[in-house]
């Protein structure tokens, strides 16, 4: 069995003293210890992976990478790496992997699957099965749900209105609801039956829309979109688009 390490999101403190490498590893597949999630890697740094290894990097730019075994040697540059103001440049992931500046928000190491509800398969799926708080784009809300056993009745309620009866199908794992649902930050309410769910709709900024994976990835961790967070990371990982 492979075993593969994913960052989730939770919050420890930064000592001012901390400095941020040029690469962090977010996943790791049957990679050395030395390489798991969160250790810092500089650019001249030597790597060596052995063969069926996978790490996910996140670069000063925002992006992330895979890097795959056999391998040894530094991490490649990518060919429209950034140069000049890197220090700009990891500003933008401070949400993420901490500064002194940045609120010590940050992302601590779990193993895949910890979680008591696993991660959607998508990572604007939103997650019917707990309430809290989930990232959308905007005017775009899909709900999902792990079990499609049994047809249910949805309504939703938010500052937005109301929609009643909508129906969700047997054996549909998603849902696409009125996209008027998801067009503000806010709460949301959702009725799956004689179930409730109270959910804290984050929209995805304008300015995000073409943002580097990394940098998605720091915005759903700083509004606490846990699982969306580790969705991101796994298709990252497994090489899949984020869509």
């Amino acid at each position: 069995m492979r075993a593969t390490y994913l960052l989730v999101a939770a919050t420890m403190a930064i000592a001012p003293t901390t400095a941020l490498a040029d690469y962090v590893v977010v996943a790791a597949t049957q990679a050395p210890a030395a390489y798991a999630p969160g250790t810092e890697i500089a650019t001249d740094e030597s790597l060596s992976l052995p063969e069926g290894a996978r790490l996910t990097l996140i670069e000063r730019s925002g992006r992330m990478t895979n890097l795959d075994g056999a391998f040894d040697g530094p991490v490649p540059l990518a060919d429209n790496s950034r140069t000049g103001d890197t220090d700009a440049d990891w500003s933008m992931l401070k949400r993420l992997i901490g500064s002194p500046e940045a609120s010590s928000t940050v992302l601590g190491a779990a193993r895949t699957g910890a979680s008591d509800i696993p991660p959607p398969p998508g990572v604007w799926d939103v997650s019917a099965d707990s309430s809290g708080p989930r990232c959308v784009r905007a005017g775009e809300l899909i709900l999902w749900r792990r079990n499609a056993d049994t047809a249910t009745s949805v309504t939703l309620r938010s500052a937005a209105g109301r929609h009643d009866g909508i129906a969700w199908p047997v054996g549909e794992h998603r849902l696409a609801v009125p996209d008027e649902m998801a067009r503000e930050n806010g709460r949301l309410v959702v009725s799956l039956g004689s179930e409730l769910r109270d959910f804290d709709l984050s929209v995805l900024p304008d300015n995000l829309g073409d943002a580097p994976a990394g940098l998605i990835l720091a915005w759903l961790a700083e509004k606490d979109c846990r699982r969306q967070a580790l969705a991101l990371v796994g298709r990252v990982h497994a090489g899949a688009s984020l869509d």
